[in-house]
């Protein structure tokens, strides 16, 4: 019997492919990646193409939970930037763009 995350990282893929084929397995991935601090408070949200100085580049957008979180991550991309370079085998991502997440509730 396989466990079931084969076939969440399996059905995350054929969604994720759509948008970027990276992404899914940046998603898939991402706590290999980042590790256990920063996994289980950020999460890949989309990869956008964008030419600087005529070069295709990458642009990871990741969103996290708070502003501390964003600060931290920022001082860390190039390593994060890296790391996903290490795991996919080339230089996939060239830039990192950070979104605070906003709560949508008032107390």
């Amino acid at each position: 019997m396989k466990p079931i995350s084969n076939d969440i990282n399996n059905l995350i893929k054929k969604i994720f492919n759509k948008q970027h084929p990276l992404l899914a397995e940046i998603i898939v991935n991402w706590s290999k990646i980042v590790g256990f601090k920063f996994s289980q408070n950020s999460s890949p949200i989309k990869i956008n193409n964008s030419k600087e100085k005529g070069v295709l580049i990458n642009i990871l957008y990741v969103e996290v939970e708070n502003s501390s979180l964003s600060m931290e991550m920022s001082f860390q991309q190039e390593i994060i930037m890296e790391r996903i370079a290490v795991y996919l085998g080339f230089k996939a991502i060239h830039k990192l763009r950070i979104i605070v997440h906003k709560n949508d509730f008032k107390i």
